[in-house]
């Protein structure tokens, strides 16, 4: 009965490390079939989203960049921002010194003054040549009226002579009233039409005073406009970016001082090959990886396609017409618009390096 016993226990004995090794051994075969299917249904992912979707390394963000410049030369008196300071559309940047812009605002506002003061005498002057022109016409119509009446009696007189009715004396009078009343009629017509041509010489005048004023007026407004800029302020919101400018700086008009980067209004331009983009159209979906932040994906659509390759677009676009012709694949720039909202843990530049993969499916957004 012992040696039974024995037997008993020396059989699980053995069939206890032999279930073990066939545990194990299967055990591994199935941690490698699992490894393998899951190795399988990664690279079947992949292939299929390779072949459903185009990338290039070839991207980068981009962005509207405002360099800001001012319109006026001057010493600067005041800065108000700081590198990277966030300001919003109108706020004051910096300041110029304004002392000489309102000494030139001031010389021509008075000489503004002066030439509308010269303008309202030279009316005055007009209103009274037009009272005297109506006090000469009317003198006139005066001595036309006596030379009328003069002539009348000089008529009859000559009529009367003839018969010796009257005498030499009375006829010489009456000849002498007509001659008198038409020299004074003519005096008279004389001065009418030397009033009427100061006149017009005076309205010539206040033509070109006119003119004048007007002149004046737009340098004045230039001269304010000047003054107004020595304030140098924020077309757009954004942030300050290449600050160049410091106090007590003299600065030209025109030279660049900083940049304001609108970080509002971001899009990806991606230059992809000539040969990815037949099957790409505006309003798919684009998914973007951005160096800066890997691990995170960010959705967008495709909005445009630029009009030409990008060289034709460069500064010396080439010429393929002589013999030594060799092909290159061109690029072609695809504008993207990023749909993801704004993330503070990420935030987006100009200039980052992207990478986008296009979904060339007939899927569009």
């Amino acid at each position: 009965m012992n040696m039974n016993m024995e037997e008993g226990i020396t059989t699980e004995n053995e069939s206890a490390p032999r279930y073990q090794a066939w545990a194990k051994t299967w055990g591994i075969r199935a941690a490698v079939v699992f490894a393998l299917a899951i190795c399988a249904l990664y690279a079947f992912h992949k292939i299929s989203y390779a072949m459903a979707h185009e990338s290039t390394d070839d991207a980068f963000i981009d962005g509207i960049v405002v360099p800001i410049s001012s319109e006026v030369k001057g010493q600067v008196t005041k800065v108000m921002v700081a590198d990277n300071q966030y300001v919003k559309q109108g706020d004051a940047l910096l300041e110029l010194f304004q002392e000489d812009f309102s000494r030139v605002v001031q010389t021509k506002e008075s000489s503004l003054a002066r030439l509308i003061s010269e303008k309202q005498e030279l009316q005055a002057t007009i209103k009274a040549k037009e009272m005297g022109l109506a006090r000469v016409r009317a003198d006139m119509d005066a001595a036309n009226s006596d030379t009328i009446l003069a002539d009348k009696d000089f008529q009859r007189a000559m009529e009367l002579r003839k018969k010796e009715v009257i005498s030499q004396s009375q006829y010489d009078q009456a000849e002498a009233r007509f001659k008198s009343s038409s020299a004074r009629n003519e005096a008279a017509r004389a001065a009418v039409a030397e009033t009427e041509a100061s006149i017009e010489a005076l309205n010539a005048q206040l033509t070109t005073q006119t003119f004048k004023i007007k002149e004046a007026e737009a340098s004045a407004g230039l001269a304010k406009l000047d003054l107004r800029r020595t304030i140098v302020t924020a077309p757009i919101s954004g942030r300050i970016a290449k600050k160049n400018v410091d106090v007590g700086k003299y600065i030209q008009q025109g030279q660049p001082l900083f940049s304001i980067v609108d970080e509002s209004n971001l899009w990806i331009v991606a230059n992809y090959k000539e040969t990815q983009i037949s099957h790409m159209k505006p309003g798919q979906v684009v998914d973007i990886i951005i160096d800066a932040y890997p691990g995170v994906t960010f959705k967008g659509h495709v909005d445009s396609f630029q009009p030409g390759t990008g060289a034709v677009f460069s500064l010396l676009p080439p010429q393929n017409a002589t013999g030594n012709f060799v092909k290159v694949v061109q690029r072609v720039p695809v504008k993207i618009l990023i749909d993801s909202k704004p993330d503070p843990f990420c935030p987006l530049w100009p200039g980052l390096s992207v990478y986008p993969s296009i979904d060339v499916s007939d899927k569009v957004r």
